[in-house]
């Protein structure tokens, strides 16, 4: 059938250009796959955007989703890390009137752990993130590629440790070295993404999240496992500003070879169990900003 109006590419009603137009919430099973050694889930959420020009009406919304099924036949396990960009890069070709493209994946790993004593297998999962965005230049494409991760863990509140500490000074007379102390804890989730061209990890963001937090949750726990975890969450007690600094120490520790230039976001959310209201803590910056203010002398 031949359709003789093209109205997306009429003239648009209104001379403004628009940001972004996207096709959100695409699932697009790629079957059970690997990587590293990880099991992922096999239907990520994708979506796609291109920016439109002031003169015309609408996109071809049919072209990012080809686009889209594209990418995905051209990726395995081990080129997973490369789909956002694969997408962009085909956003651009289908939509000629574009100059910008942005795509974000996100889907969920699965991993075996062992449990801190009983030493048993829990599976557990963690929350991938890809994005990359695309600008055509006169002879040239410009990417930037943003890798990621978002996981729980929990934190332990250091001020109400203090407290607890001299309540109990005065009231018991004081309390062993070495003995745990009680304060309230949360589950608290923590996302990094990570400006990187480079195969980064997904395993390596996750360690950097993992020792961010006072302890790890883990998803099957006997007894011993769970006052492991009780125990050596209390004894690394910590806001979510601490978890932020940590995470952000951790990166620059485990990532000497990524650029200065380059960007790296994190964030904690913490659930508080003894309020209403939770708290959060964000930091957007550079890898040089941040070795900078850490005195690291590892400049990639």
């Amino acid at each position: 059938m031949i359709i003789s109006r093209d109205v997306q590419s009429e003239e648009a009603p209104k001379p403004v250009e628009i940001d972004w137009v996207s096709v959100s919430d695409i699932s697009v099973p790629l079957g059970e796959i690997t990587f590293n050694g990880v099991k992922f889930a096999a239907v990520p959420r994708i979506k796609a955007a291109v920016n439109l020009p002031r003169n015309l009406r609408g996109i071809h919304a049919s072209r990012t989703y080809e686009a889209v099924k594209w990418g995905v036949s051209q990726v395995d396990g081990s080129t997973f890390h490369h789909l956002t960009s694969i997408i962009a890069r085909r956003l651009l070709e289908q939509h000629a009137y574009s100059t910008e493209a942005y795509v974000s994946v996100r889907a969920k790993f699965f991993s075996a752990d062992k449990t801190p004593v009983s030493m048993v297998d829990s599976l557990e999962h963690f929350e991938v993130a890809l994005k990359s965005y695309a600008k055509r230049l006169d002879t040239s494409l410009q990417l930037r590629n943003f890798v990621g991760v978002r996981a729980a863990g929990i934190t332990a509140c250091p001020c109400a440790k203090e407290v607890v500490r001299e309540i109990y000074s005065k009231v018991n007379g004081g309390v062993s070295d070495g003995t745990p102390i009680a304060t309230h804890m949360q589950r608290s989730y923590a996302s990094i993404l990570l400006e990187s061209d480079g195969i980064t990890s997904f395993l390596d963001l996750l360690d950097v999240l993992k020792q961010s937090f006072s302890s790890r949750t883990m998803e099957l726990l006997k007894r011993p496992d769970e006052a492991a975890l009780v125990i050596e969450a209390v004894e690394s007690p910590r806001f979510v500003e601490d978890v932020v600094r940590y995470a952000a120490e951790a990166v620059v520790r485990k990532f000497p070879y990524v650029p200065d230039v380059n960007v790296v976001a994190i964030r904690v959310k913490s659930l508080e169990s003894i309020h209403q209201h939770n708290l959060e803590s964000s930091l957007i910056t550079t890898l040089g900003n941040l070795r900078r203010q850490l005195g690291d002398k590892s400049v990639a």
